[in-house]
C-alpha cells in the first residue's frame, strides 16, 4: 500500500461526537456560566429561533434578552477533561399538569389550608 506521508502522520479522524466543548454565557448582570456542548446547543438554538424567554437548567437559568456573550472557550476530546458540575447539568423539565396538581393538594393537606379553586 503506498502511503504519501502526511496520510501516514495523520491520526484517526475523529469526529465531532468524540469531543466535549466548555462554553461560557455572560449576562449583563456579569453573570458567568459555563456550559457543555449539549446546553450550549440549547441556547443556541433558542438564540436562532429569536426566542425572548429564559432557558431554565436544574439550579440555574439563562435569560435570552441579557446575554451579552457566549463563546466557546475549550474543545477536548472526551474523558480528557472533568467539565464543571453544572455545565453537566440537564435542561430542566417541568412536572406534568397532573403531577403538579396531586403534589400541590398533597402540600396544602399537610399545612392545613384549603386548596384554592382557581388553578
Amino acid at each position: 500500500m503506498n502511503m504519501s506521508v502526511n496520510e501516514a502522520s495523520m491520526p484517526e479522524i475523529l469526529n465531532d461526537d468524540d469531543y466535549e466543548e466548555l462554553w461560557v454565557v455572560i449576562l449583563t448582570s456579569k453573570g458567568r456560566y459555563y456550559l457543555s456542548k449539549n446546553q450550549a446547543r440549547l441556547v443556541q438554538e433558542a438564540l436562532a429561533k429569536g426566542e425572548r424567554g429564559a432557558i431554565v437548567f436544574e439550579t440555574f437559568a439563562i435569560s435570552i434578552p441579557y446575554i451579552t456573550e457566549f463563546y466557546r472557550e475549550r474543545r477536548f476530546l472526551k474523558d480528557a477533561k472533568a467539565l464543571p458540575m453544572r455545565a453537566t447539568e440537564p435542561e430542566y423539565k417541568p412536572m406534568s399538569p397532573e403531577k403538579w396538581k396531586k403534589f400541590r393538594e398533597e402540600v396544602y393537606k399537610n399545612i392545613g389550608k384549603p386548596t384554592p379553586k382557581n388553578k
